[in-house]
């Protein structure tokens, strides 16, 4: 089992089932999150940063560098914004990939501050 574990495949399972689930949760409406424009809005953005700063998480746990990790879970989002062009009710925009890059931030940040806390 021990070997299972340190095989570098095996650890990418999180980020990829992760990754299924930003997928579908792109895939569906978000029509039914109600509430003003600004409410809507600051759940949905809040969604994004959270999101993304697991998937920065998970791709760390897998034992990717920082660097890496950046970079997969941004260009995921890129492609998440993508996909979304082509979910009817749905739209891709830009503004969305720089708030899940905010996210990404914010799991960095964390993961380096439980590291400083607990050396």
């Amino acid at each position: 089992m021990e070997k299972i574990i340190k095989n570098k495949y095996f650890r990418l399972i999180p980020a990829l089932l992760w990754m299924c689930f930003i997928f579908y949760l792109s895939s569906g409406q978000t029509s039914a999150i109600k509430g003003t424009s600004f409410e809507r809005f600051l759940i949905l953005k809040t969604f994004h940063l959270i999101e993304y700063a697991v998937l920065f998480v998970c791709f760390k746990i897998a034992g990717l560098s920082s660097n890496k990790s950046l970079i997969f879970s941004y260009i995921y989002a890129i492609t998440d914004e993508i996909h979304q062009s082509f979910v009817p009710g749905r739209s891709a925009l830009f503004r969305d990939t720089l708030i899940d890059l905010v996210g990404i931030i914010l799991g960095y940040l964390i993961l380096y501050f439980y590291r400083y806390k607990h050396k």
